[in-house]
């Protein structure tokens, strides 16, 4: 078991790389389902893998935000399965917050007593596919409710790693922050500190962060300079300035050309 699971991980590590690596969005938005259904079948077989759950709360989260623009429907489904790897790898990987994640909120706080730096992608990833979840659900009272635990988790990824992905916790934040009205918690001011944070940890190379401040940010402030001048940067960058980037950023350039073509709709 443990060596075909070290097998194994190396393997999709490999198939992840290779993935990011690629230039061409829909030949790896075609191929990715195949590989999310053998990931499937290895926890399957491997119900408590931490690592395996973390796999498929990544790789879930990651397909359904490609199949997001078309398909909003089948996106909050596949969110709905990234959820639950995520919370499932959370569990596996400290048992211990098993007693306390659906507890009242101020219970819930406890979880980060039981969390070591090493947790960092667990956390990462079980609040990203939580908070994609309750994004596609926002007509639910129920779903919007559990924002802030996302939130409280999210915010301790951040006090440990904020680097973590080229600062993807600060994109998550920024994200929430522009989207929400202030009675849930949003301010346009906090957002902007953390995408422009990001931008500074990425070096403006991850262009995905622009995307969502474009498409959260400037749009919550009716900025359409600001808008328009962030998904001019993308479309002008090149995509492989960083190899490891090149299939998120052909994305975000596919994104970028959709949002532009919708500037006088949304201004």
């Amino acid at each position: 078991g443990w060596v075909q699971g070290r097998v194994t991980s190396g393997l999709m590590q490999d198939i992840s790389t290779a993935t990011a690596r690629h230039d061409d969005v829909t030949l790896v938005r075609d191929a990715i389902p195949p590989f999310l259904l053998l990931l499937d079948g290895l926890i399957e077989g491997s119900a408590q893998d931490a690592g395996l759950l973390t796999s498929g709360a990544e790789a879930y989260t990651s397909y359904a935000s490609l199949v997001e623009i078309d398909e909003p429907q089948r996106a909050g489904m596949l969110y709905a399965r990234a959820r639950d790897y995520g919370r499932r790898a959370l569990l596996a990987q400290r048992p211990a917050t098993r007693s306390l994640i659906d507890q009242p909120y101020d219970d819930f706080e406890q979880i980060t007593r039981h969390l070591r730096a090493e947790d960092v992608a667990v956390v990462f990833w079980a609040a990203s596919s939580w908070g994609a979840w309750i994004s596609t659900h926002l007509d639910s009272m129920a779903a919007i409710a559990q924002l802030p635990r996302v939130i409280y988790l999210m915010e301790w990824v951040l006090s440990q790693d904020e680097t973590f992905l080229d600062g993807a916790p600060h994109v998550f934040l920024g994200v929430y922050h522009a989207a929400l009205p202030a009675l849930l918690g949003g301010s346009p001011d906090r957002a902007r500190e953390h995408f422009d944070r990001a931008l500074e940890i990425g070096q403006r190379q991850t262009l995905i962060v622009q995307v969502q401040m474009a498409r959260y940010y400037a749009r919550q402030i009716f900025d359409r300079e600001l808008f328009v001048a962030l998904l001019d940067e993308v479309i002008r960058a090149p995509a492989d300035a960083d190899p490891d980037l090149r299939l998120q950023n052909m994305a975000a350039k596919q994104q970028a050309r959709v949002l532009l073509e919708q500037a006088d709709e949304l201004f």
